[in-house]
């Protein structure tokens, strides 16, 4: 290789470099915004062969529309990250059964994931996830409401996966912490959207019309 085409090379990988540092940074801070606006906070461990991961956040919305948020199951692809499909299958009483594939990712690593999922709900504080069929060998995790004032709201998840492939001890906590973490966040921002967008507009609010 010449020493024009090698200094081309170089500069190449440097620009890549350079973007990713960009992208990462850029993403880090938007997550810091949002860390902060919600309060938000996430631990995750390894347990055995399988991952235990705990996220909470406040949110200021009505009880009944957070509720209405968690269980579109038919919509939940629509604002959820890195998932691509969310069907109700079966509904009986307050258990669902739902088919839900997407994937989990970090850096160039990427899992992809398919399962059926039994939900129960316990209106409308609590909803239960157990895995029924899929590509990991475990899941289990509830959804859980606080109130702790006038439309403020904890809203926490926590659960266990454990993949259904070998991944590298030193991906799988991140991996599975970045994304339970932008899914989650995924969810109270599209709660936050919907509440903001049902809020009655005030008197004071509107525009004066034109004389």
């Amino acid at each position: 290789m010449t020493d024009g085409k090698l200094h081309s090379v170089k500069v190449g990988i440097v620009s890549i470099l350079l973007l990713t540092c960009i992208v990462t940074a850029e993403k880090a801070h938007a997550a810091n915004e949002a860390n902060t606006k919600h309060s938000f906070s996430v631990e995750a461990a390894r347990s055995g062969d399988a991952i235990k991961v705990s996220v909470r956040a406040t949110v200021k919305a009505p009880l009944a529309l957070i509720w209405s948020t968690l269980t579109d199951y038919d919509h939940l692809a629509q604002f959820i990250p890195s998932m691509k499909k969310s069907r109700l299958v079966e509904r009986l009483g307050n258990v669902a059964v739902i088919e839900q594939s997407g994937y989990a990712y970090l850096w160039f690593f990427h899992f992809p994931i398919d399962v059926t999922v039994e939900v129960t709900e316990h209106p409308s504080f609590a909803i239960q996830v157990r895995l029924l069929k899929g590509n990991l060998k475990r899941l289990e995790g509830h959804y859980e409401i606080e109130k702790i004032g006038e439309d403020l709201y904890v809203l926490r998840w926590s659960g266990t996966i454990e993949p259904g492939i070998a991944i590298p001890s030193f991906l799988a906590t991140d991996m599975m912490r970045k994304n339970i973490s932008e899914q989650f966040l995924g969810m109270v921002t599209e709660i936050e959207r919907r509440a903001a967008i049902t809020v009655p507009t005030s008197p004071h609010e509107q525009e004066t019309p034109a004389r």
